[in-house]
């Protein structure tokens, strides 16, 4: 995927809404209002792939035994993997978050 340059402004505007994107289901509220500022969107997909796999990882966590472990390691995965995008949110880069972006590319929203 090719870098996009946007304006200063776009990405100053929608900054909040982007690193809020990551916190759970949070993304909601991009989508409500910031609906057309692409730097806000960027992230909030990544978000919703991320909230995706937290589920996930909460249903595998229900599996006797392993499940324990299956939780603690993906609680762990998706808190770094928040505060990498809130980091890059903040920051005002389009950063693309490992495996978690080729899922939120194919989002249509």
């Amino acid at each position: 995927m090719e870098q996009i340059q946007l304006p200063e402004e776009e990405i100053r505007d929608g900054a909040p809404f982007a690193a809020l994107s990551y916190v759970f289901f949070l993304w909601i509220l991009t989508f409500v209002w910031k609906k057309e500022n692409r730097f806000a969107h960027f992230h909030a997909k990544q978000g919703i792939a991320m909230f995706v796999g937290e589920i996930g990882v909460g249903v595998l966590s229900l599996m006797p035994f392993i499940g324990v472990v299956f939780y603690a390691a993906g609680l762990l995965l998706f808190l770094f993997l928040s505060l990498y995008g809130i980091y890059y949110a903040l920051t005002g880069r389009m950063k693309r978050i490992p495996f978690i972006s080729n899922v939120a590319d194919r989002f249509i929203v």
